[in-house]
């Protein structure tokens, strides 16, 4: 018998000994909405922006979630949905709603709604409503990494082509995202998770780090100039879930320092 079809039961026989707000939490670890969220700033889009990202890369804030039928714990990917009533996120002001792309997928970015602001240290919650229930998770923007180790272009360092490039963040995440893009706006590196298995592969991890490693393959050609994007991230605790399962759920926020590098030649 799949067990998930006895969790409603369970939950009723726990919440009559308990209180109405642990009744609440034990309902949640019940519940068969699940969300893979995350909500991203650039610390300075103008300077992003400046050294040559795209628009899409440079946005000041885009955030995206893939939401999912909670029927097992390792069955993610196989339970997407893309009709929820609506998702937005909102810092308790302003709300922006995140448009269904498909494959269980919703997205925006401040390209799309300039209303959509990150700002340090801001309360922000993911809701979704989905059949006359209402799904949160909330948490604090962090502050970007501080990024040690790029040589500086105008006081004539630069990087050997083809080697790894070691970046210090100044502090520690639970996580982390890279982009390297090249001078002609070609995406050399990305660990971006691209899929919902990949998005749980990624944020699953339970490292802390202060420093990322950059492969060799991100600064293939000798002579030229590359632009790093590299965002610090935090992940939510279970705490921050209001309906959805926080066994299968994530939320994650971080924002994004860009600096820019030259091979030598």
């Amino acid at each position: 018998m799949n067990i998930f079809r006895l969790l409603p039961l369970l939950a009723v026989v726990l919440c009559t000994a308990l209180t109405n707000t642990a009744c609440s939490e034990i309902g949640d670890y019940f519940s068969t909405i699940a969300a893979e969220g995350l909500f991203l700033g650039v610390d300075d889009p103008a300077v992003a922006t400046g050294l040559g990202l795209d628009a899409e890369l440079a946005a000041g804030a885009t955030a995206s979630t893939f939401l999912a039928q909670a029927r097992s714990l390792d069955s993610i990917s196989e339970n997407l949905f893309s009709d929820a009533d609506s998702v937005s996120i909102t810092d308790g002001i302003t709300s922006v709603e995140l448009a269904a792309l498909g494959n269980g997928l919703y997205n925006v970015n401040s390209n799309e709604a300039p209303e959509l602001v990150y700002v340090i240290g801001r309360s922000y919650t993911l809701e979704v409503r989905d059949d006359g229930e209402l799904y949160t998770a909330e948490m604090l923007a962090p502050p970007p990494p501080i990024l040690g180790g790029v040589p500086d272009a105008q006081a004539g360092e630069s990087h050997a082509a083809g080697t790894d490039l070691a970046v210090s963040l100044g502090q520690q995440f639970d996580n982390y995202l890279v982009v390297v893009v090249d001078g002609s706006g070609e995406i050399t590196y990305s660990n971006q998770p691209e899929t919902a298995s990949d998005y749980i592969d990624w944020i699953g991890s339970d490292d802390v780090v202060a420093s990322v490693t950059i492969p060799a393959a991100a600064f293939p050609a000798a002579g030229t100039g590359y632009i790093i994007a590299i965002a610090g991230v935090r992940r939510a605790s279970d705490s921050a879930f209001d309906n959805f399962n926080p066994l299968i759920s994530n939320l994650a926020m971080g924002s994004t320092a860009v600096s820019a590098l030259v091979t030598a030649q």
